[in-house]
């Protein structure tokens, strides 16, 4: 069976196929570079599909895409916010690298995968966020159809138009197509009223779930009512995420071009909750990917600690375009092809800044199962303020600290945090008991110590100032902005 022709019997809202290796590509499509469809969603948990093990349902579309994928479950992203993870998505770099710190432009002349291919010939075209790859310069797309509307046939339709203006040219495309679910507000929300229509039409989902529906939540999270009914609100935006990949794969199986492209899925992110999304927590960071290409062998599970950065390095390999030199990231083409990962042995990830352009400086050292988080905000006087902490969520974990002195510790936790802490992941994954003095992990921590040193040394890390005066005993200082507004115990 062709490769579209498998594409056209699935389920209106399908896609995504799988035959061959890395090193057969080119061969096999020698008289066409192949076209890339690149497609994110905001905000969405690793634990939410059911390829990853969600037991809800919420992703049929997006785990059919993953049976005919190679998945990489314990990928991470480099920062745990919208518009520096996608900037480091783009351009293979760590933040401090590329100049996308926080809600900031790269820096002028930093090469991005638009660029890059817009140079080798592509056509290339962006969906949504594009206000999150900036300056424009760096991102000069051919054709972009911008917005944050969340209707599923927005993207569908965007898509559509967009290989249609490629064929056109008769060029290959990239199409990055950005859907803005599950983002807050979410679905069925108060706030999300308005943006979407009261959730009618192609904002709809089937089978809304309610809080009777949610029986457990995730680790970081405590179980109260009102945290399992924002919760199921959040599920709801997954399942229209799902739906708009659905939509969009479906447009790509009925094109020309289904058999010559690579599709790759990836979230920018965790979820918008407290102790993940713009924290240095794991449940911010972990983010899987999906990578399925014209001859591709069968599909596989990798485990390896790979990265967001190494999106850009893989992508233009498997294209058969030039790498530009100064990327951070590494190709998982020696990977696909039977070899080995050349990743980092151990992963860091950075948060700066916030929207609020608060400096909240972290950075988290991983290996497959502990993390070092390294705070240099955390004086006990400054408190950590979110956009996560927006809806029902904080507000009933602020309200049940009044009683439960453990729900209280965790509220403390989160506000005022810790300069250094250490987390054993596999026992303890909402990261609520600190190691850091035990015995038994001294070594261990003086080996993620070494490794934090090393990758700031290596990247010219702006922490490396307040790591080194925390090392020494010394006092750290986190500049602030004259004319923002702190919080302040």
């Amino acid at each position: 069976m062709k490769r579209r022709d498998f594409l056209k019997t699935t389920t209106g809202a399908m896609a995504a196929l799988a035959l061959g290796s890395p090193a057969s590509l080119l061969a096999q499509n020698h008289h066409k570079r192949p076209n890339l469809l690149f497609i994110t969603v905001d905000d969405m948990n690793w634990s939410m599909p059911g390829f990853m093990g969600d037991k809800l349902g919420l992703t049929p579309n997006l785990d059919k895409l993953a049976a005919q994928s190679h998945r990489f479950v314990n990928n991470r992203t480099t920062v745990p916010i919208c518009q520096p993870s996608r900037e480091a998505m783009m351009t293979g770099r760590v933040p401090h690298r590329s100049g996308g710190l926080s809600f900031t432009p790269i820096y002028e002349g930093i090469p991005t995968m638009t660029t890059v291919l817009k140079d080798a010939g592509y056509y290339t075209a962006a969906i949504h966020k594009i206000e999150h790859m900036q300056p424009p310069s760096c991102f000069p797309w051919n054709h972009e159809y911008p917005g944050k509307d969340r209707a599923v046939t927005d993207y569908s339709n965007g898509v559509r138009e967009q290989i249609a203006a490629a064929r056109a040219a008769g060029k290959p495309f990239f199409i990055n197509c950005n859907i803005n679910d599950p983002h807050r507000p979410f679905y069925g929300s108060r706030g999300a009223a308005e943006m979407d229509h009261d959730d009618q039409g192609p904002y709809a989902v089937p089978h809304p779930l309610t809080a009777d529906d949610i029986t457990t939540v995730p680790e970081i999270l405590e179980p109260l009512p009102a945290v399992r009914k924002e919760y199921a609100q959040y599920c709801n935006g997954n399942q229209r995420a799902d739906r708009s990949i659905g939509a969009v794969l479906d447009v790509l199986a009925q094109s020309p071009e289904a058999e010559n492209t690579i599709i790759f899925f990836s979230a920018d992110h965790g979820m918008p909750f407290p102790f993940s999304k713009a924290t240095g927590y794991d449940y911010g960071s972990r983010t899987p990917a999906l990578l399925s290409y014209p001859g591709m062998d069968e599909a596989k599970t990798f485990e390896e600690r790979t990265c967001n950065i190494d999106y850009m390095p893989t992508l233009l390999d498997l294209m058969g375009v030039e790498k530009p030199v100064g990327m951070d990231g590494v190709s998982w083409k020696p990977l696909l092809n039977g070899g080995s990962y050349a990743g980092p042995e151990l992963r860091v990830v950075c948060v700066n800044s916030l929207h609020s352009k608060i400096h909240y400086p972290q950075r988290s050292v991983q290996d497959d199962r502990y993390s070092l988080m390294f705070m240099p905000w955390s004086d006990g006087n400054l408190e950590f303020h979110a956009e996560s902490m927006s809806g029902f969520t904080w507000n009933a974990m602020l309200e049940a600290a009044q009683t439960d002195q453990k729900i209280a510790a965790r509220c403390n936790q989160y506000l005022i945090g810790l300069p250094l802490a250490f987390y054993d992941l596999k026992t303890d994954p909402g990261q609520r008991h600190n190691l850091l003095d035990r015995p038994e992990h001294a070594a261990r921590i003086a080996h993620f110590k070494d490794g934090l040193t090393e990758y700031m040394e290596r990247t010219t890390d702006p922490q490396l100032g307040n790591w080194t005066n925390y090392l020494a005993g010394k006092p750290m200082h986190v500049e602030q902005l004259a004319n923002v507004r702190l919080y302040r115990k």
